[in-house]
């Protein structure tokens, strides 16, 4: 790792390290009479459209402190652990993580925080050791008409965020406590992948360090009708760049309004503004602000249905060696629908907005759709499904960049599956399958490595540990 991504990773552990001392924290008799004049407040079961908490469909997390510290071992078959065009190369993979997760409750303040991290073998391919970091961290301040939420996700991956979660280590990537955990790819709901982690696809190990920063506000107004107000920061940078992927940075702003129907429909209208900056591109930049009108049906505890659209009014602010400035309208758009059954789960997710490009393209307009299931199989076999698509397309002509300038599009699709079994009280056994493949346009796309078909296919089996829930209160 060079100097300047060391440099990144210590400014992003740092800071979580530092962020839960600087966070509000009270003792016993603090947190006992906060509790009789500010009872804690329970999430909304039906909260705002435009807020970023989803409400929960399954078990609510215990009301008390706890913590819990886990393993997990896998060992993988990779097909083409490069991801390049026609390679075929069998790859043995062995991966060890160790996990983190903590739930502090006290008085008017929630903390969560999320930790996995370990490595990566790989046998006969270069390089032969990878990092997997990522961390994230939750801080709640409640009062009985809203709540303020900083989050911060912070993750150092070889690959990209979207579908990288079923591959092997699924009982190691789904530990996301409340709002830092992901719905359909993107962090909670609003205008979809505002404040998502957009990176659709990967080629090759390419390590990058992402990291996410995020700070919400939800008020009530009354009894039917509230406001939400978040803005947030998020960086990609590529430490290891022999490709020329594109790094990128991004500033988030959103404001919505939400007027409860009836018990169970809204309506909100939602503004969202975003700015892109590429640093390794200079003179190359763009805007988005964008107005979209939701819907949202719910039925606590069992069914979440949301659909959303609007325009999307783009402003290119380039040099003219990129271009020259330009301005387009296009159409933003977010649907969802989540629906809990006696025993399956199923989710469908869809998202159209502009993104930073995914290090192939400085600012694209992503389509991504995705699928998931889990339901138990018997008494102690259980199994879940991830099938996701994004298509990508360049919102600017870009001379630097790993793909040549013919290529306008890109389009990645994965499709994975996991079972699991619990093997006594502290260990579960679990084996996954997961296929992806990303292709690229272009009748001049002549790079072997980063145009046509990359098709690979792993699969894992892994033991992961957990001991009882450690309570802190």
């Amino acid at each position: 790792m060079n100097s300047g991504a060391l440099r990144w990773m210590l400014i992003g552990m740092v800071m979580f390290t530092l962020a839960p001392i600087a966070w509000p924290q009270s003792d016993n008799s603090q947190s006992a009479a906060d509790s009789q004049s500010n009872p804690p407040q329970e999430l909304p079961q039906n909260a705002p459209l435009s807020g970023l908490d989803p409400p929960s469909l399954g078990p609510l997390f215990p009301t008390h402190s706890f913590f819990i510290p886990g393993v997990h071992v896998s060992e993988a078959l990779d097909t083409n652990a490069g991801q390049t065009s026609g390679d075929s190369a069998v790859t043995g993979v062995t991966r060890a993580l160790g996990s983190l997760m903590l739930q502090k409750i006290g008085g008017r303040y929630v903390t969560a925080l999320d930790y996995v991290g370990g490595v990566a073998f790989y046998t006969g391919f270069s390089p032969s050791v990878t990092q997997i970091q990522q961390f994230d961290a939750e801080q709640k301040i409640l009062w009985r008409t809203g709540a303020l939420t900083l989050r911060d996700r912070f993750s150092y991956l070889p690959e990209g965020s979207f579908g990288f979660g079923v591959y092997g280590e699924s009982g190691a990537y789904n530990l996301g406590l409340g709002g830092i955990g992901y719905v359909g790819g993107t962090l909670g709901q609003g205008l979809g992948g505002l404040f998502g982690l957009g990176e659709f696809a990967s080629l090759s190990q390419s390590p990058r360090i992402d990291n996410l920063s995020v700070v919400d506000v939800v008020q009530s107004l009354s009894a039917r009708s509230s406001i939400t107000m978040a803005g947030g920061y998020e960086i990609v940078h590529f430490t290891d760049n022999t490709a020329n992927f594109i790094d990128s940075n991004q500033v988030t702003a959103q404001v919505g309004y939400n007027y409860q129907l009836t018990r169970r429909s809204q309506l909100a209208v939602i503004y969202g503004f975003q700015d892109f900056q590429y640093p390794n591109i200079p003179g190359s930049s763009f805007d988005t602000q964008v107005v979209n009108v939701m819907y949202g049906y719910r039925i606590s505890g069992r069914m979440d249905f949301l659909v959303g659209a609007g325009p999307q009014f783009t402003s290119i602010n380039n040099s003219v060696a990129f271009g020259g400035s330009s301005n387009q309208v296009t159409l933003s758009a977010r649907a969802a629908m989540r629906y809990r059954f006696p025993r399956t789960l199923i989710g469908i997710y869809f998202d159209r907005y502009d993104s930073a490009g995914s290090g192939y393209f400085a600012g694209a307009v992503t389509n991504d759709v995705r699928f998931s299931v889990s339901r138990p199989i018997t008494r102690l076999w259980s199994a879940t499904a991830d099938i996701g698509y994004a298509h990508s397309s360049a919102l600017q002509p870009t001379l630097s960049g790993p793909l040549p300038p013919a290529t306008n599009t890109f389009q990645y699709v994965y499709a994975g599956a996991a079972v699991h079994r619990p093997l006594g009280r502290h260990f579960a056994l679990f084996f996954s399958y997961q296929f992806d493949d990303i292709w690229f346009n272009g009748s001049n796309c002549t790079v072997g490595t980063l145009c046509g078909s990359a098709p690979r296919n792993v699969a894992a089996v892994g033991l992961d540990w957990h001991p009882r829930p450690m309570r802190l209160d």
